[in-house]
């Protein structure tokens, strides 16, 4: 991997105002009623695989800070091509290319970082659950022929010792400039199945060799094994996205490709509970050319965005249906101007939101119906810069993260999403001793939270000889409110350790045990 001097760098994600939320003059999707034709065809072509029966590499990390001032404080250079997560917790996990270092930033704050000296760009995060995230990003072209996949992971964000960044080195198999990437993540399965990635590349593996082809990554076995795949003769792609039904556990990687002079999409449908089992491919093409998808799906419902240059200037198209062989097609604008870069997040049931920019603004829009129909656009942001992944939605559909033209330099910039998922976020406050051990726990999420389950363990003390543990939970715990849990009197000597775990959080304090007392 390439090498570089790298200089300190300023992290910037400065913290916008509220959402504007006025309508604005682009119509919504019941203003748009003229038939949309789409074409869907199944291919017969067999998916191909190659495993790597290897473990992968890791890549040390190295860190920068800068103290903050002002929330508004501007930090040299570009800051821009934004991914944002956000955990059970409230703890949100961010990254970002800097003009500085020339690298991608991984964070959890505006006031220090991490980097992997290794470049790329177009960084993408997703939460797995509760404060565990998994990340990828389009790798540098110098940086092993542009031909491995990296997958990023941190249990906790706050702690950059838990920060990972792991690589599979396909180039040796021919595999070379990774164009786009971007990762889908879910904890259905076993703790080290993460998910996959989406990735546009080129290979010469193949006879003849593939030119920015569809394909996709995934961990094969808990010892690092991975597994690339992808459909021969689908070739000349420039975009993806990646999602997992967390229902079904149904995979969706979509990709534009330019079919046969007007560009369409290619779909494929896999399993995540089952990689093995026989996935299936679909060409779409509608009049006119589409770009830049963006796709989302729960409990069966599949929708998706893209741009779409039918009616002269650029709209933003969406499909949705309960498969791919039968999605029918809507408007999510059709404004007089270009409508681009759609990003889209699952909020609940059948309720999704979007992002899109159009005239260096970022509006968003609401679906309640899985996209058959969508609210009037709503104003977030007047001065986004117009370019591909200039905003991400974060998980929860809670927040979105976006570029900012400050006139001389890129600044990253986060506001609150109307119509995003309310939820409860479960924090220890404290842990103390005594008589026994007690904690506080405290909802400080935007949902009253029910059924919290929660445990209380101590372990230790002369011989192991305290093992104590207490596991019930609490009925309702109302927005703000907190209820103190305890486990009754310990008995021995010696040093104690004590876990307390409340809903997805999870907090160890040493102490000391003597005799009935417990002191932390």
């Amino acid at each position: 991997m390439k090498k570089k001097n790298i200089g300190i760098c300023a992290i910037t994600l400065i913290i916008a105002g509220l959402m504007i939320t006025s309508a604005v003059s682009i119509p919504a999707a019941e203003d748009a009623t003229e038939n949309i034709e789409i074409k869907i065809e199944k291919i017969e072509r067999v998916e191909q695989r190659l495993e790597m029966k290897s473990t992968p590499m890791s890549v040390p990390l190295k860190h920068v800070s800068k103290t903050v001032g002002d929330p508004e404080f501007n930090y040299e250079g570009d800051q821009i091509h934004p991914a944002f997560g956000t955990g059970a917790t409230g703890q949100y996990m961010a990254a970002y290319w800097d003009e500085g270092n020339e690298q991608i930033i991984w964070t959890y704050s505006n006031e220090d970082g991490v980097y992997y000296d290794v470049g790329g760009d177009y960084p993408s995060i997703k939460l797995w659950d509760g404060t565990r995230f998994f990340g990828t990003f389009v790798p540098d072209y110098m940086d092993l022929d542009g031909g491995a996949t990296y997958v990023f992971e941190t249990t906790d964000p706050t702690d950059f010792d838990t920060y990972a960044l792991r690589y599979w080195d396909w180039s040796d198999d021919g595999w070379h400039d990774i164009m786009d990437n971007e990762i889908a993540v879910d904890n259905s399965q076993e703790a080290w199945e993460w998910g996959f990635t989406s990735l546009i590349a080129s290979t010469t593996y193949t006879d003849p060799a593939i030119v920015d082809g569809p394909f996709i990554h995934y961990q094969t076995a808990e010892d690092g094994y991975a597994t690339i795949s992808w459909y021969n003769e689908i070739v000349g792609c420039e975009h993806t996205d990646a999602a997992i039904d967390k229902v079904t556990a149904d995979t969706y990687a979509v990709y534009d490709w330019p079919g046969e002079g007007t560009w369409g999409l290619f779909i494929r449908l896999d399993h995540f509970e089952d990689w093995d089992a026989d996935g299936v491919g679909y060409t779409f093409s509608l009049e006119g050319n589409v770009k830049c998808p963006a796709v989302a799906a729960n409990n069966g419902n599949i929708v998706i965005l893209v741009e779409t240059d039918v009616n002269g200037n650029k709209d933003i198209l969406c499909l949705s249906g309960n498969s791919l062989e039968t999605l029918e097609g809507s408007y999510v604008t059709m404004g007089t101007g270009d409508e681009m870069y759609p990003d889209i997040r699952h909020v609940e049931d059948t309720t999704f939101i979007c992002t899109f920019v159009e005239d260096n603004k970022l509006y968003t829009s609401i679906t309640e119906d899985a996209g058959a129909t969508w609210s009037a656009p709503s104003l977030i942001e007047e001065n986004v810069e117009d370019e591909y992944k200039t905003a991400d939605i974060t998980d929860f559909a809670s927040e979105v993260m976006y570029e900012v033209d400050n006139g001389y330099d890129l600044d990253i910039y986060r506001a609150p999403l109307a119509g995003g998922t309310e939820v409860p976020i479960i924090e220890i406050k404290s842990i103390s001793g005594g008589i026994g051990v007690s904690a506080v726990i405290t909802n400080t999420g935007t949902a009253d939270a029910t059924d919290v389950e929660y445990t209380i363990t101590a372990t230790g003390g002369i011989l192991d000889k305290i093992n104590k543990e207490v596991t019930d939970t609490i009925s309702s715990l109302a927005i703000g409110a907190e209820e103190t849990i305890s486990l009754p009197m310990l008995i021995g000597l010696g040093k104690v350790s004590i876990t307390v775990t409340a809903g997805s959080a999870s907090e160890t304090v040493e102490g000391t045990q003597i005799l009935v007392y417990t002191m932390i």
